[in-house]
């Protein structure tokens, strides 16, 4: 299927067309307020909406044309003058010609008409006209309907990310795996641990970012300098069979108001029998700060940290599935 797009609207027109940041963003951002105003709130960026409406009605009132570009495209469906829909595409990788599709969004009102199949469709086209080796997009664990049109669409699931949050007064009753402090020589170690940790499809999409693992002077540097000012303290420890780390702990603890944060990885080797203890020793270190709420986040593929999580009085808030579609030319 190849989507009908029009290059020239009209005040009578309906359809799918490209997006034009003049003409469109004013209306194109209270479209996104409608749709994902829960996901802005809870990522704090409500009060940016505003700003990028009020932005989009100088653009109106000016003519004024951005400067376009080839790493982004967009669509939007548009009834008689009225935009009802978007979709957004982005260039995400282009050492493996990587495009990513977000914002897709239509009116509750126009709902389940296939406006939403219409648009995607438009972005599909676009990105294999460019070459587009993989196409991935992000969508909500509990999104059905959505899931459902990607998947007959020829997108795949990879894995669900979700968060979760600890409340401060809760125990758990289990025997810490006795960690040690990792030395910066062995930070390498803990990256390729977080590496093998994950399938390899995120290693191609998501993989784990070297600066977390403070691989670098530069960034062992920055992260010193944010625990100054941000009053954190930075820790990573691990847990090692022999010689050999299987699995590693890193949390930012806070001085201050904020929640704890806490990243954990097992190697595949020992999944299964070293989760519960690994967030045991988590909140034991963790006991020594402040009491604070504590963030963390998980891959529902990883079931055993999930359980262990979920036993610890971890309750999931959000979470995300990354889908994926590959081009075969």
């Amino acid at each position: 299927m190849v989507a009908q797009i029009v290059r020239q609207g009209s005040a009578s027109f309906s359809g799918v067309r490209p997006l034009n940041p003049s003409r469109d963003l004013a209306q194109v951002t209270l479209l996104l307020e409608e749709a994902f105003r829960q996901d802005l709130s809870a990522l704090h960026a409500w009060a940016r909406v505003p700003v990028l409406r009020n932005i989009g009605a100088a653009l109106t009132a000016t003519a004024f044309m951005p400067v376009s570009t080839d790493n982004l495209r967009g669509f939007v469906y548009e009834q008689d003058g009225r935009i009802i829909g978007n979709v957004t595409l982005t260039l995400d990788d282009q050492r493996s010609a990587r495009w990513m599709i977000s914002n897709v969004a239509v009116t509750e009102k126009f709902r389940r008409r296939g406006l939403a199949r219409q648009l995607m469709q438009a972005a599909i086209d676009e990105a294999r006209a460019r070459n587009a080796r993989w196409l991935i997009l992000n969508v909500r664990p509990w999104n059905d309907s959505a899931q459902r049109l990607y998947k007959a669409l020829g997108f795949e699931a990879v894995d669900t990310e979700t968060q979760y949050v600890r409340a401060r007064a809760h125990t758990f009753e289990e025997t810490a795996l006795p960690l040690r402090r990792l030395r910066v020589a062995e930070y390498r170690a803990a990256y390729q641990l977080a590496l093998d940790s994950v399938s390899e499809l995120l290693r191609e999409f998501r993989p784990p970012l070297k600066a977390d693992f403070a691989l670098r002077w530069e960034d062992r540097l920055s992260e010193r300098t944010l625990d100054f000012f941000a009053m954190q303290s930075t820790e990573r420890w691990g847990w090692f069979q022999g010689d050999t780390l299987t699995a590693t702990m890193t949390l930012h603890a806070q001085k201050l108001g904020t929640p704890h944060k806490l990243e954990l990885y097992v190697s595949p080797q020992a999944r299964g029998s070293v989760e519960r203890g690994l967030v045991a020793a988590a909140l034991k270190r963790l006991a020594a700060f402040p009491q604070r709420d504590i963030h963390t986040r998980a891959l529902m593929g990883h079931s055993e940290l999930v359980s262990a999580l979920t036993d610890a009085g971890f309750s999931a808030t959000r979470g995300l599935t990354l889908m994926y579609k590959n081009f075969r030319y």
